[in-house]
């Protein structure tokens, strides 16, 4: 976790233009925390470029990380927001990291590798959210932003990117 904010530590602080997240820090870390737990489970080599995250085999990895309430459930979204979709990477990771129930300001330890998908089957894969639009398919939540989402189940299992 310090590790993580220390790798992040300018990017979470900084305020950025057009950020979905609303600048939230707590996203901005919990986006080290996946990146840095995806890179321990696979043995990569960090680069946190905003094309992608990590070297992993000659695969250009992006991590993606949602802060959540609960524990994972298979019917979960994961998503990536229409200002990065066209980011160049081969893979993409999605993780999620758990509030602190004592602290709502604070991660709990770690993050939940949640699956990944290649660059080649997010397009038939995921479906499109306008921002503000009711997602039937998730309880009538509305984005803040355009995106694309995929449920957990619907993602490749991590140890058979770690196998190939």
């Amino acid at each position: 976790m310090a590790k993580a904010y220390e790798i992040g530590h300018d990017v979470i602080k900084k305020k950025m233009k057009n950020n979905h997240t609303g600048n939230n820090e707590l996203s901005k870390y919990a986006g080290y925390v996946g990146q840095l737990a995806s890179m321990k489970y696979l043995n990569a080599k960090n680069i946190d470029d905003f094309e992608y995250d990590l070297n992993w085999k000659g695969q250009r990895i992006e991590v993606k990380t949602k802060v959540r309430n609960c524990l994972p459930q298979p019917n979960y979204k994961c998503c990536v927001y229409a200002s990065n979709a066209d980011q160049l990477c081969d893979v993409y990771v999605f993780c999620q990291a758990m509030r602190n129930p004592q602290n709502k300001n604070k991660l709990m330890h770690g993050a939940y590798l949640l699956g990944w998908i290649s660059r080649e089957d997010y397009n038939d894969r995921f479906y499109f959210m306008q921002s503000g639009e009711a997602d039937e398919y998730d309880d009538g939540y509305k984005s803040n932003a355009d995106c694309y989402k995929i449920n957990i189940c619907d993602l490749n299992a991590m140890n058979i990117l770690n196998e190939a």
